[in-house]
């Protein structure tokens, strides 16, 4: 069963993408310095968010069990080196007649261990569908995961986290009824994360993204990069220019 938090983030995600593109209507060799602050705020905040709603998650949501529980004092493994673990879950929420979201997907992990055969860890692929509309617009989401995450504190409180991230946005806006194809690529070195914080924190690390598509007829395509630099602050790099910004 997956989470109201997860359906929230989500949502969010979905009208903060929405606003922002909406607003850019031109090609991405014009757009001013204003529209260019705005994309690299969402696109850092995007990928932010998609933790939150399952890595850095601390709604238990796909029943994992934590690695170095303890228990009377004492450290604990509830897994098995090489142990697989698959949780399909199938979700949908509606309020009313103004919004309806349907979610359906998949988790698998792959326990992973240090050299004297201790989990340290888990390989991680995630892929999911969530359609609906909202009173802004209607929607079609895909998104693929595959992590490899490393423990670096008991109950993964702190963790290495490399791998990457594909996603398809489609919206249609009710407003004007214009309508936006993203593509979205993340590639993920070295990314901390602390959970043990709320709201969690990435401490370090770098995300390289490749952001294109369609907005109301006309082409983007950003290339760049985000280093996240704890404090929820994060620096995002695109067509030679640096964006200071801040997470929440």
């Amino acid at each position: 069963m997956i989470s109201k938090f997860r359906f929230a983030t989500l949502l969010s995600l979905v009208a903060l993408t929405v606003v922002i593109y909406s607003a850019c209507k031109k090609d991405t060799k014009t757009l001013n310095n204003n529209n260019d602050a705005a994309i690299a705020k969402t696109i850092a905040v995007s990928l932010y968010k998609s933790f939150g709603a399952t890595i850095a998650s601390q709604s238990n949501l796909t029943g994992l069990p934590v690695i170095n529980t303890v228990r009377n004092g004492i450290k604990v493994n509830d897994l098995t080196c090489g142990q697989y673990i698959e949780a399909p879950y199938s979700f949908t929420h509606t309020q009313a007649d103004t919004a309806k979201d349907v979610m359906n997907g998949s988790n698998k992990y792959v326990i992973s261990c240090d050299e004297n055969n201790q989990p340290n860890g888990y390989t991680y692929s995630g892929n999911y569908v969530n359609t609906g509309f909202n009173p802004s617009a209607t929607y079609d989401i895909t998104v693929k995961e595959y992590y490899t995450l490393k423990a670096l504190a008991p109950a993964f409180a702190k963790m290495q986290v490399d791998g990457n991230q594909t996603s398809v946005y489609k919206t249609v806006t009710k407003k004007d009824n214009e309508s936006m194809v993203q593509n979205n690529s993340y590639i993920l070195a070295g990314l901390i994360i602390d959970s043990s914080s709320r709201p969690f924190d990435i401490t370090a690390g770098t995300a390289t993204f490749v952001s294109n598509g369609t907005n109301a007829g006309r082409n983007f395509n950003f290339t760049g990069t985000i280093e996240f630099l704890g404090n929820h602050k994060a620096k995002v790099s695109f067509d030679g220019k640096v964006f200071n910004v801040e997470i929440l």
